[in-house]
């Protein structure tokens, strides 16, 4: 990483107080609404009530991913700064689909995307980004009980044809061939 992308995501981190998520990279909730959704009022499999909204600044390195993972809802990502970053998806049928947020929008980078909720998705910086600072909106507002975190040997029994990109978005350290 060039020291002008590595001082930039430093002080990103510094000023944002970012801190590590379980998927990967460095996250902070900056909004989580006051208003609240009953659990009666929520789709099946939700397990409580939800605030309406919420809202999250994250950040990943160029050499780091965000692990494929789903929640519940719908999520928006929104590119502020930095490198593109490509965002790979996994619908419920097997369908893989991948985008580049980022801010060539002539190129087909998109600066904001809305992952469907119950899609398996992770995301990485393209080579040579350095870093990409992004938002991240979801709504109903976003539990840790909603967030289900990918497991490589399950995701490749569920989706075999996409082996690569399971290997390569998780970081289990068990051997697969």
């Amino acid at each position: 990483m060039k020291w002008e992308d590595q001082k930039l995501a430093s002080a990103i981190v510094s000023r944002y107080q970012l801190q590590t998520h379980p998927e990967g990279g460095f996250y902070a909730e900056t909004y989580r609404s006051s208003a609240v959704i009953p659990h009666q009022c929520l789709p099946d499999g939700f397990t409580g009530d939800r605030n309406v909204s919420t809202a999250i600044l994250y950040l990943l390195l160029e050499n780091d991913f965000s692990a494929l993972h789903r929640i519940r809802q719908d999520e928006a990502w929104h590119f502020y700064l930095g490198g593109a970053l490509q965002l790979v998806m996994i619908s419920p049928e097997g369908i893989l689909s991948e985008i580049i947020l980022g801010q060539d929008v002539t190129a087909g980078e998109y600066v904001q995307y809305v992952v469907p909720a119950g899609y398996w998705f992770g995301a990485r910086p393209v080579a040579g980004a350095g870093f990409s600072f992004l938002g991240c909106t979801v709504a109903p507002g976003f539990d840790f009980e909603d967030f289900e975190l990918g497991v490589r040997a399950t995701l490749l029994e569920l989706f075999p044809q996409h082996k690569a990109v399971i290997l390569s978005y998780t970081r289990d350290d068990e051997k697969t061939s």
